[in-house]
């Protein structure tokens, strides 16, 4: 399902908020994810109407357990 060395948007739900960010898949072994340590990166939260709500988070090889309720979705982005 997911292709490893691929950048993939990930929305998750983190403090009861949708949140949204991108990763490059390090390794895949279903139903755990491994991301690449990322630069920090700019996430929206879905939904807000307050600005002040994006921030810059960085995600040192963060594993993903697509299981959980926490995941949402992820899309390949090219």
């Amino acid at each position: 399902m997911f292709e490893v060395g691929k950048n993939y948007e990930f929305h998750m739900i983190e403090g009861g908020s949708e949140t949204v960010f991108q990763g490059v898949i390090e390794s895949y072994e279903h139903p755990l994810i491994k991301l690449k340590d990322s630069k920090p990166v700019t996430i929206q939260i879905a939904g807000s109407m307050v600005t002040e709500d994006v921030t810059t988070r960085s995600y040192p090889g963060q594993i993903i357990n697509v299981t959980s309720t926490q995941f949402i979705s992820a899309v390949r982005k090219d």
